[in-house]
């Protein structure tokens, strides 16, 4: 079964929080500590690989914070699952053309769904939130 590990969804989410501030402020880590609960040192760790990898940078400061190094319609959910996991891409055990095609086309399959922008994914949610609330 596929599965994404926790690093994966925090990191996820916090970039959601970046994508929603992007080109107004940069946040701290504790914003987003409160704000989605992640333990402070796992996301310390998360940002760590996020700006190695490129796509988050640190500012330090009176201002500082972090911030996207480009623009949530920039940025795929593919590109910040590989940096948080590493190459994403299944691996096949088996030698028949058969079974390998079948793996090949599942790895084109989720590498087609994980291709929607980080911009995509914060409409979503935002869609999906409005939903949620309820009226008295």
């Amino acid at each position: 079964m596929f599965s994404l590990s926790a690093k994966a969804h925090y990191g996820l989410a916090a970039m959601l929080d970046l994508a929603d501030s992007f080109g107004k402020d940069r946040l701290q880590i504790r914003q987003i500590v409160e704000q989605r609960g992640i333990p402070k040192n796992y996301l310390e760790q998360i940002f760590n690989r996020l700006v190695k990898n490129g796509l988050v940078k640190s500012v330090r400061g009176n201002k500082g914070g972090y911030e996207l190094f480009d623009s949530p319609r920039n940025l795929t959910v593919f590109s910040i699952l590989e940096a948080l996991e590493g190459p994403l891409g299944i691996v096949s055990q088996y030698d028949t053309n058969a079974v390998e095609q079948v793996f090949g086309n599942l790895e084109d399959h989720i590498r087609e769904h994980f291709s929607i922008s980080l911009e995509e994914l914060l409409e979503q949610e935002k869609r999906y939130a409005e939903k949620r609330i309820y009226y008295i």
